[in-house]
C-alpha cells in the first residue's frame, strides 16, 4: 500500500489535496457562517430571496448539503485510485448513469418543490446563457494562447482529458457511447446543477454570502472532477454559473448553459475520435 502512494504521479497529488482543500474550505466556511450568525454581528444576514414564501434551505437541507459534500468529495477519491477500464461496457455505462441519476434525483425532487420566484425576461434569460458561454470559452481560449494547459500537462504529467471526456474520445461501442452522451449531455448538467447550484451554492451564500458561496462552491465543483488540466476553466464554469443563477433567478439557466457546454464538448470528441 505505502509502495502504491509513493508511485503515484504528482497531479493525482494535487488532485487529492485540492478535493480535500476544497471540501475543507466549504465546510469552515458554512460552519463558521453558523458560528456567526449564531453568536456574532451577521445574524441578520437576510433569507435567500428567490424563493417566496419558503424558509429553504432548512437545517435539514443544510445536512443533507454536508452529507452530499462528504460523499462526493469521497466518491472524486476512489475516482482518483480506481484504474477505469480503456472501453467501458455498455450495460456498466449505462448502470453508471442511473447510479448517478438516483445519487442526484433527491436534490432534483425537493428543489422542484420549492416555489419559484419571476424570471427574467426571456431576452434577458437568454442573453445571459450567452454571456456566460462566451466567458466560459473565452478562458479556455486565455489558456490555450498562454500554453497553460500544455504547461500543467509538462509539469505535473497530467492527462489532458478528465476520464468521461477519454472515455467518448476512445469509445467503439455504439450503446455504451449512446449512454456516455445520455449522461454527460443530460443526466450531469441536470443533476449537478439542482445539487451545487441549487443547494450548495443556496447553503452557503446563506450562511457567509455571495462571493463566499460563488468561490467555495465553485472550487469544490471544480475539484470533484478530478481533471487537473481542466481545473481552471471548470472553476470559471462555477463561477459563471453561480452568476447566472442570481441574474436569472432560475435554476433552468444553468442547467440550460450546461448542457449547451457539454454537447459542445462532445460533438468535438466525437469528431476528434472520427478524424484520428
Amino acid at each position: 500500500m505505502i509502495q502504491y502512494f509513493q508511485n503515484l504521479p504528482v497531479y493525482q497529488w494535487i488532485n487529492i489535496s485540492l478535493v480535500i482543500g476544497c471540501f475543507l474550505l466549504c465546510l469552515i466556511l458554512w460552519f463558521t457562517g453558523v458560528i456567526s450568525q449564531q453568536f456574532g454581528k451577521y445574524r441578520t444576514l437576510p433569507r435567500v430571496s428567490r424563493f417566496p414564501g419558503s424558509t429553504f434551505p432548512t437545517w435539514i437541507d443544510e445536512i443533507y448539503v454536508l452529507i452530499f459534500m462528504a460523499f462526493f468529495s469521497f466518491l472524486a477519491l476512489t475516482n482518483i485510485f480506481a484504474e477505469a477500464p480503456s472501453e467501458p461496457s455498455a450495460a456498466d455505462t449505462w448502470l453508471t448513469a442511473f447510479i448517478n441519476m438516483a445519487m442526484y434525483f433527491p436534490f432534483a425532487l425537493r428543489y422542484m418543490t420549492l416555489p419559484m420566484s419571476k424570471i427574467a425576461s426571456p431576452l434577458r434569460f437568454f442573453g445571459y446563457i450567452f454571456l456566460g458561454l462566451l466567458v466560459v470559452y473565452a478562458t479556455s481560449s486565455v489558456m490555450a494562447i498562454l500554453k497553460l494547459d500544455e504547461w500543467l500537462i509538462e509539469v505535473t504529467g497530467s492527462p489532458k482529458l478528465q476520464q468521461v471526456a477519454h472515455e467518448l474520445a476512445g469509445c467503439n461501442n455504439t450503446s455504451a457511447f449512446i449512454a456516455l452522451c445520455f449522461s454527460a449531455i443530460i443526466v450531469a448538467p441536470i443533476m449537478e446543477e439542482f445539487a451545487f447550484r441549487g443547494f450548495l451554492y443556496n447553503v452557503l451564500r446563506q450562511r457567509v454570502g455571495l462571493v463566499g458561496a460563488t468561490l467555495a462552491s465553485a472550487l469544490l465543483f471544480s475539484a470533484i472532477h478530478v481533471s487537473l488540466v481542466q481545473a481552471i476553466p471548470l472553476f470559471i464554469f462555477g463561477c459563471v454559473q453561480c452568476i447566472l443563477y442570481e441574474k436569472t433567478q432560475s435554476i433552468r439557466a444553468c442547467i440550460i448553459l450546461h448542457m449547451i457546454f457539454n454537447t459542445i464538448a462532445t460533438i468535438v470528441l466525437s469528431i476528434h475520435s472520427v478524424i484520428s
